[in-house]
């Protein structure tokens, strides 16, 4: 056969199989991802829904924390519930996203200033309050910053109401998550 006949068979099988080798590379990759996910899924760590409270576990993965004080009943808890969801799956090992029913279980919120739900609390990944920077202030959020009454050191930051995905992302990119 002439080299120009090898060269008609040869280029189209080294393309198909340059294609083919691409598939399966995306493919394996978006298995590991899938994989990846599911494993984190059933880590206790990040199951969203809780029924007991354990800030010192959670904090131990050094992971942006976003506690959410609610209620299932609650009707602006169920506006949120979607937004909250969807941020707690794209973050899997990425932040840790937590929603305590306080109406079922009070006790869960003792140690926290909760006045109306839906409440969300933050932590950065070091275990320290988060600190809303200027431009997530400049989003009028309406954070409320809590001080020890003995030493005057930032404790606690919160929010009251609703927070929506895009909120929610804007809050864990200036708590320094990793995308």
């Amino acid at each position: 056969m002439s080299s120009k006949k090898w060269l008609r068979i040869l280029v189209p099988v080294l393309i198909l199989a340059a294609a083919g080798g691409l598939y399966a590379f995306k493919n394996h990759q978006t298995q590991q991802k899938a994989a990846q996910q599911l494993a984190l899924a059933g880590d206790p760590a990040f199951v969203m829904e809780e029924t007991t409270f354990d800030l010192q576990a959670y904090q131990a993965h050094q992971l942006p924390i976003i506690l959410d004080f609610g209620a299932e009943e609650c009707g602006p808890c169920q506006v949120m519930r979607p937004d909250l969801e969807a941020t707690h799956q794209k973050t899997l090992g990425k932040a840790i996203i937590k929603f305590f029913d306080v109406w079922k279980k009070p006790d869960l919120a003792t140690d926290y200033p909760i006045r109306v739900v839906p409440t969300q609390v933050f932590f950065h990944a070091d275990g320290t309050p988060y600190t809303p920077s200027d431009k997530v202030q400049a989003a009028d959020l309406s954070f409320s910053l809590f001080d020890h009454i003995d030493t005057g050191e930032h404790s606690l930051t919160v929010h009251e109401g609703i927070l929506n995905e895009e909120q929610f992302d804007l809050i864990l990119a200036d708590m320094g998550m990793v995308p």
